[in-house]
C-alpha cells in the first residue's frame, strides 16, 4: 500500500519520539513478541525498506570498490568497534521507539472503538452526516488535529479500505466495527476498493452492503505472496462467499498488488493467476466483470496488460520527490507522457483504472526529497488535484480512508499515515466541493 515511484529510490527514517510505551508493556499485552507479529504485508513493506537503502548502501560501495587500505583506513578500522556498539545502540532505540508508537496506535483505537457506535450514527448515503469533532491525537509526540468540524462529503470517485484491526493473525475487526467504518466511507464514494480476503474482509463489508443497503460497489482483492497458500486461500475463499451473495455489488477483482514490483512471483505466474480467476467468472456467467492486477507504472505495461481486462496502475506523486506545489501538475502530465503510452503498447488498447493515489500525513522526517508528509500537504494535494480528476472521468481509488497502525516499525513510520481520516474516525481535512 504506499509505494514507489519507479523514479525514485527512497531510504525511509524514522521519526524520533520522547515518549514511547515500554516494549515490555507492548508484548505483554498482545501475547506474542513484535517480530511475529509482522504479518505477510509487513514483510512486503519491509523489503521494500531494504531495497530501498540497499540501493544507497551498494552506491557507496561501488564508489569504494578497487581502492587500496591506507594508514588512515588502518586507523579507522581501529574505531570500528566504538562505531558499532553505537550503531546497535541506535537500532535497539529505534526499535523500542516503534513498539512505542504501536502501543500507543493500538491503544487508541481500542478506546475510541468501544465508544465509536455512540459517535457514528447517521444517514448512510448522504454527503454530510458525520463530521469529525473534538480533539484528534495523530501522533505519540501530542500533535493534535484542530476541532474544525469538517463534514464528510461525496466526492470521491473511489477509496481503498482496509477495516481497522483487519490483520492476520489477530483479526480484531468484526461485522459491528465494519458497519461502523462503511458508515463513515459511504459518505465519501461509491466504490471502496479492498486489497484481501482473509479477516473475513468480504465477507463483512458484502453483508453490511446488503443489510444497511448501502450504495457501494466493490472491488475485490485477492492477495498474492511468494508462496500458493495465501493465492489459494483467498481465490477460495472469495468464491465461496459469493455463493451466497449478490454479484451486481461487484464491479472488479485484482488479483494481487504490486506482486511485480515485490517480486513475489513472475509475470509469467502471476498472468496464469488473473488466467485462473477469470475462467472461474467466466463459468459463472460474469465475463462483464474486469479481472486485473494492481502494481506500479513500471509494471503496468505488455506483457502483462495484454492479459488484463484493465491496467491498475498505483501511481503515487509523493514519490516522484517534488514539492507539494507541483504535485497534482506532475500527476496528470506523468500519466498522460509516460503512463498510458506504456500500458497501450502492446496488442490491445486497456482502460486504467487508478488504483493506488494519496498523500501521507506523517512524519515529516520521512520526506522524499521535496515531497514531505503532512497535513497542510494533503490538503493542498486536495485541493489541487481532486476536483480535475472528478473532471477527467478516469477511474481512481483513494488511497486510503484510515491510517494503517500495522505497517508501522522500524524505517517505515511514514508507511502508517495515508489515511483520509485516523483510526479514531476522524477527518483531517476539509474536502473540496467537487462533488463526484
Amino acid at each position: 500500500m504506499s509505494h514507489h515511484n519507479n523514479n525514485s529510490n527512497q531510504h525511509h527514517q524514522q521519526h524520533q519520539q520522547d515518549d514511547f510505551v515500554d516494549v515490555d508493556d507492548y508484548n505483554s499485552a498482545s501475547g506474542y513478541p513484535l517480530q511475529q507479529r509482522m504479518t505477510p504485508q509487513q514483510q512486503r513493506q519491509e523489503e521494500r525498506r531494504r531495497h530501498a537503502e540497499n540501493a544507497t548502501t551498494n552506491g557507496a560501495a561501488a564508489a569504494a570498490a578497487g581502492q587500496g587500505a591506507s594508514p588512515w583506513l588502518n586507523k579507522q578500522k581501529k574505531k570500528s568497534g566504538k562505531w558499532k556498539t553505537i550503531a546497535w545502540s541506535v537500532l535497539v532505540i529505534l526499535i523500542l521507539a516503534v513498539a512505542g508508537v504501536l502501543a500507543w496506535y493500538f491503544a487508541v483505537y481500542k478506546k475510541n472503538n468501544s465508544s465509536s457506535g455512540s459517535n457514528n450514527k447517521g444517514g448512510n448515503t448522504g454527503g454530510g452526516g458525520n463530521v469529525a469533532t473534538g480533539e484528534t491525537v495523530i501522533s505519540p509526540n501530542g500533535t493534535v488535529l484542530p476541532n474544525t468540524n469538517y463534514p464528510l462529503k461525496k466526492v470521491f470517485y473511489g477509496m481503498a479500505y482496509v477495516p481497522l484491526g483487519a490483520q492476520l493473525p489477530g483479526c480484531f475487526n468484526t461485522q459491528e466495527t465494519v458497519d461502523e467504518e462503511l458508515a463513515l466511507l459511504v459518505q465519501t464514494t461509491t466504490r471502496v476498493r479492498l486489497y484481501g480476503t482473509d479477516c473475513k474482509v468480504l465477507e463483512y463489508v458484502l453483508n453490511s452492503i446488503e443489510r444497511k443497503k448501502l450504495d457501494l460497489k466493490v472491488v475485490v482483492g485477492i492477495w498474492i505472496d511468494t508462496d500458493n497458500a495465501t493465492y489459494t486461500r483467498q481465490m477460495t475463499d472469495f468464491f465461496k462467499v459469493m455463493e451466497t451473495r449478490s454479484w451486481s455489488n461487484i464491479i472488479g477483482v485484482s488479483v494481487g498488488n504490486e506482486v511485480l514490483f515485490d517480486k513475489y512471483q513472475t509475470p509469467e505466474v502471476l498472468v496464469s493467476l488473473i488466467a485462473e480467476v477469470k475462467a472461474k467468472m467466466v463459468a459463472l456467467g460474469h465475463n462483464d466483470i474486469p479481472v486485473f492486477t494492481s502494481d506500479l507504472e513500471s509494471a503496468s505495461k505488455p506483457p502483462l496488460t495484454d492479459h488484463e481486462d484493465r491496467a491498475g496502475v498505483n501511481l503515487h506523486p509523493f514519490f516522484s520527490g517534488i514539492p507539494i506545489q507541483e504535485a497534482a501538475a506532475w500527476y496528470w502530465k506523468y500519466l498522460s507522457e509516460t503512463v498510458t503510452p506504456a500500458v497501450n503498447s502492446g496488442i490491445k488498447k486497456t482502460d486504467i483504472w487508478i488504483t493506488e493515489v494519496g498523500w501521507p500525513t506523517f512524519p515529516a522526517s520521512a520526506a522524499v526529497k521535496g515531497s514531505v508528509p503532512s497535513i497542510p500537504n494533503l490538503q493542498i494535494f486536495l485541493d489541487t488535484w481532486l476536483c480535475e480528476a472528478n473532471k477527467n472521468g478516469m477511474p481512481y481509488y483513494y488511497f486510503e480512508f484510515f491510517d494503517a497502525p500495522w505497517k508501522i516499525w522500524p524505517g517505515s513510520a511514514v508507511e502508517g499515515f495515508w489515511g483520509l481520516m485516523t483510526i479514531d474516525k476522524k477527518l483531517k481535512v476539509k474536502l473540496p466541493d467537487c462533488l463526484i
